[in-house]
This record gives structure tokens, sequence and C-alpha cells, in this order.
């Protein structure tokens, strides 16, 4: 059960952040080539999609995080997976944050033609994606390389 745990473990940290490094660095680079009125649409029914999937991961990862736990014991736990515990909490607030009072925003925004303001608020949500970027890579430097 443990390579089973650790397997789900892993897929949802590579889904969400690797989806995460995806967008910053790939899709949103892209979209400089479509006309300005394009961009926010695009961005926002990427989002939407890829929100549902970070959802299920993080679901995933505290599941199977428990799971982990449970069978190492608290009191087993090396500073490297407290501190990524630490950090995975602070990432799904950050989402939740992004989810919950941000994304809605840029979605009325884009809702009422208010591209600019779409564009504006869309950059806010880049920046704190940047920040769940960094987290979950130092959450992953943290469980890998300090021990």
């Amino acid at each position: 059960m443990y390579k089973l745990w650790i397997f789900l473990h892993l897929f949802g940290v590579v889904v969400w952040v690797g989806g995460m490094f995806f967008v910053l660095h790939c899709l949103r680079p892209a979209l400089a080539d479509l006309q300005p009125a394009l961009r926010p649409p695009l961005m926002v029914g990427v989002l939407q999609r890829f929100f549902r999937y970070v959802i299920a991961s993080i679901v995933l990862i505290w599941v199977s995080g428990a799971g982990l736990a449970a069978r190492l014991g608290a009191h087993t736990m090396q500073s490297g997976v407290l501190t990524m515990i630490i950090l995975a909490l602070i990432m799904t607030a950050v989402f939740g944050w992004i989810r919950m009072s941000q994304f809605p925003r840029v979605r009325l925004a884009l809702a009422v033609s208010d591209l600019p303001g779409a564009a504006a608020l869309l950059d806010k949500l880049r920046r704190l994606v940047l920040l769940n970027m960094v987290l979950g890579l130092l959450a992953i430097a943290a469980v890998t390389l300090w021990r």
C-alpha cells in the first residue's frame, strides 16, 4: 500500500505543480501571438478546466499524504516532511483564495466585456500561481533534499 500512496501523491503533485509550470512558462507566453481580445477568454477557459484537475489533485495529495503519514507516524517524520506539509497547507490556502475569490472576479470582468479589467486580474492570478509554483518546488526540495 505504501508504494500506491507514493504513486498517488506524486501523480497529484505532477498534475498541480507541472500544470502551473505549463500555464506560466508555455501557455501564457504563447498567448502573446493572439490578438489581445482573445487572450482573457482563452485563459479563463483553460483555467476553468485546469482548476478542476487541481481540486482533484489537492484531494489526492492530502488523502495520500494522510495515508503516508499514518504509515510513518507523526513522531518519526523528518523536518523536510514537516516543511512539505506546512508548504502544502499554504499552497492549498493560496489556491482556495485564487479559486474562490480571485477567479470569479476575472470571470465577471469577462462576462461584462471588461477585457482590460480581466487582463489585469489575470495578471494578479499569474503572480499568485507563480507563488504557488515556487512553494511547490520548495516543498519538493524539502522532502527530497532536506532530511
